[in-house]
């Protein structure tokens, strides 16, 4: 079984201004751990902007992502809490209060990371779980307790 995430790919209570800078700070831990090139992380809201925020996939969770062609180095995943919601303009699902990176370096991959994600949140108080949980060991825990296969 492959580790979907590590502690150094979460970051707890970010201040985010607009969903633009919530993307960009997610994407930021993507890079910082190695996942994605700066140029994916601008992907990423050039995609929002052409698409909409279909990104918010869930009441409460936005996982933006851009093409693996935009500069993905290796696949993974940056988890992300809000210290205040941001609305992205996704009227079923907004306001955001957790966002999740996505970084998948096929399109196979990626999908399958979605679908682990998808599965992960089929619990529906996962979400309050993890907004208010204040150890990244725990949320990285209850994430690698689902399988990716590569």
């Amino acid at each position: 079984m492959q580790k979907l995430v590590s502690v150094s790919d979460i970051e707890l209570d970010v201040p985010a201004i607009d969903w633009r800078d919530a993307v960009r700070k997610s994407g930021a831990i993507l890079v910082q751990n190695g996942y994605v090139t700066p140029g994916y992380v601008d992907a990423m809201v050039r995609t929002v902007e052409t698409l909409g925020p279909y990104i918010v996939v869930a009441p409460g969770l936005a996982m933006p992502h851009a093409r693996s062609t935009n500069g993905v180095l290796k696949s993974g995943i940056s988890i992300m809490t809000l210290s205040g919601p941001i609305n992205f303009g996704n009227e079923s699902n907004d306001p955001v209060h957790l966002v999740i990176g996505l970084a998948g370096s096929n399109d196979d991959l990626h999908l399958k990371i979605m679908q682990t994600i998808a599965t992960i949140f089929e619990d529906e108080g996962m979400l309050g779980r993890i907004t208010t949980c204040g150890d990244k060991a725990a949320i990285a825990e209850l994430f690698n307790n689902a399988e990716v296969e590569e």
